[in-house]
Protein backbone atom coordinates (compact mmCIF):
# COMPACT_ATOMS: atom_id res chain seq x y z
CA UNK A 1 0.00 0.00 0.00
CA UNK A 2 2.79 2.48 1.13
CA UNK A 3 4.20 1.67 -2.46
CA UNK A 4 1.25 2.49 -4.35
CA UNK A 5 1.20 5.78 -2.89
CA UNK A 6 4.58 6.96 -3.49
CA UNK A 7 4.56 6.22 -6.88
CA UNK A 8 1.45 7.83 -7.10
CA UNK A 9 2.93 10.89 -5.83
CA UNK A 10 5.49 10.38 -8.03
CA UNK A 11 3.48 10.43 -10.86
CA UNK A 12 1.36 13.47 -9.88
CA UNK A 13 4.55 14.93 -9.41
CA UNK A 14 5.85 14.55 -12.85
CA UNK A 15 2.23 15.30 -14.36
CA UNK A 16 3.02 19.01 -12.41
CA UNK A 17 5.98 19.39 -13.79
CA UNK A 18 5.35 18.45 -17.55
CA UNK A 19 2.08 20.57 -17.09
CA UNK A 20 4.32 23.66 -16.06
CA UNK A 21 6.44 22.87 -18.91
CA UNK A 22 3.97 22.59 -21.70
CA UNK A 23 2.05 26.22 -20.27
CA UNK A 24 5.44 28.08 -20.64
CA UNK A 25 5.95 25.96 -24.54
CA UNK A 26 2.19 27.63 -24.52
CA UNK A 27 3.49 30.86 -23.90
CA UNK A 28 6.64 30.78 -25.40
CA UNK A 29 4.57 29.54 -28.79
CA UNK A 30 3.41 33.53 -28.95
CA UNK A 31 6.72 34.63 -28.88
CA UNK A 32 7.63 32.42 -31.69
CA UNK A 33 5.27 33.78 -33.96
CA UNK A 34 5.63 37.24 -32.76
CA UNK A 35 9.44 36.84 -34.18
CA UNK A 36 8.54 35.33 -36.95
CA UNK A 37 6.24 38.58 -38.00
CA UNK A 38 8.82 41.05 -37.38
CA UNK A 39 10.70 42.33 -40.11
CA UNK A 40 13.98 41.01 -39.40
CA UNK A 41 12.70 37.20 -40.55
CA UNK A 42 11.20 38.89 -43.80
CA UNK A 43 11.35 36.03 -46.29
CA UNK A 44 14.46 36.57 -48.76
CA UNK A 45 13.51 34.40 -51.83
CA UNK A 46 10.86 31.79 -52.33
CA UNK A 47 11.98 28.92 -50.53
CA UNK A 48 11.99 31.59 -47.43
CA UNK A 49 8.61 31.76 -48.15
CA UNK A 50 7.75 28.33 -48.16
CA UNK A 51 9.46 27.65 -44.87
CA UNK A 52 7.93 30.71 -43.15
CA UNK A 53 4.48 29.51 -44.52
CA UNK A 54 5.11 26.20 -43.31
CA UNK A 55 6.76 26.94 -39.96
CA UNK A 56 3.64 29.26 -39.14
CA UNK A 57 0.99 26.31 -39.87
CA UNK A 58 2.82 24.53 -37.57
CA UNK A 59 2.50 26.86 -35.20
CA UNK A 60 -0.85 26.96 -35.32
CA UNK A 61 -1.04 23.27 -35.28
CA UNK A 62 0.65 23.01 -32.06
CA UNK A 63 -1.17 25.91 -30.88
CA UNK A 64 -4.50 23.94 -31.38
CA UNK A 65 -2.81 20.49 -30.00
CA UNK A 66 -1.89 21.97 -26.69
CA UNK A 67 -5.61 23.59 -26.50
CA UNK A 68 -6.88 20.13 -26.97
CA UNK A 69 -4.44 18.39 -24.11
CA UNK A 70 -5.49 21.02 -21.83
CA UNK A 71 -9.09 20.49 -22.25
CA UNK A 72 -8.62 16.84 -21.78
CA UNK A 73 -6.77 17.44 -18.88
CA UNK A 74 -9.00 19.66 -17.51
CA UNK A 75 -11.54 17.32 -18.27
CA UNK A 76 -9.93 14.57 -16.67
CA UNK A 77 -10.56 12.22 -19.31
CA UNK A 78 -7.02 10.06 -19.89
CA UNK A 79 -7.78 7.14 -17.57
CA UNK A 80 -4.18 6.36 -17.56
CA UNK A 81 -1.58 8.86 -16.08
CA UNK A 82 1.20 6.99 -18.17
CA UNK A 83 -0.89 7.76 -20.84
CA UNK A 84 -1.00 11.38 -20.01
CA UNK A 85 2.58 11.79 -19.40
CA UNK A 86 3.45 10.10 -22.39
CA UNK A 87 1.15 12.47 -24.59
CA UNK A 88 2.56 15.49 -22.27
CA UNK A 89 6.20 14.29 -23.54
CA UNK A 90 5.05 14.06 -26.97
CA UNK A 91 4.08 17.44 -26.89
CA UNK A 92 6.97 18.93 -25.45
CA UNK A 93 9.37 17.36 -27.92
CA UNK A 94 6.89 18.70 -30.50
CA UNK A 95 7.62 22.11 -29.22
CA UNK A 96 11.41 21.57 -28.69
CA UNK A 97 11.60 20.16 -32.89
CA UNK A 98 9.49 23.68 -34.34
CA UNK A 99 11.84 25.50 -31.95
CA UNK A 100 14.48 24.57 -33.73
CA UNK A 101 13.49 24.93 -36.94
CA UNK A 102 12.20 28.56 -36.48
CA UNK A 103 15.73 29.17 -35.14
CA UNK A 104 17.29 27.59 -38.30
CA UNK A 105 14.89 29.61 -40.17
CA UNK A 106 15.88 32.88 -38.57
CA UNK A 107 19.50 32.07 -38.55
CA UNK A 108 19.07 31.56 -42.31
CA UNK A 109 17.68 34.70 -42.74
CA UNK A 110 19.55 36.77 -40.86
CA UNK A 111 16.93 37.86 -38.72
CA UNK A 112 18.58 38.14 -34.93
Amino acid sequence: MITVMKSTKKNTSVVNELLCKLERNHTEIQTLLVRLNSYTCEPTNYECFERLRDLRDDIESLKKRHLELFRTIDLNQLDKQEELVEKMQNQIASFKELDSKIGAYVIDTNGY
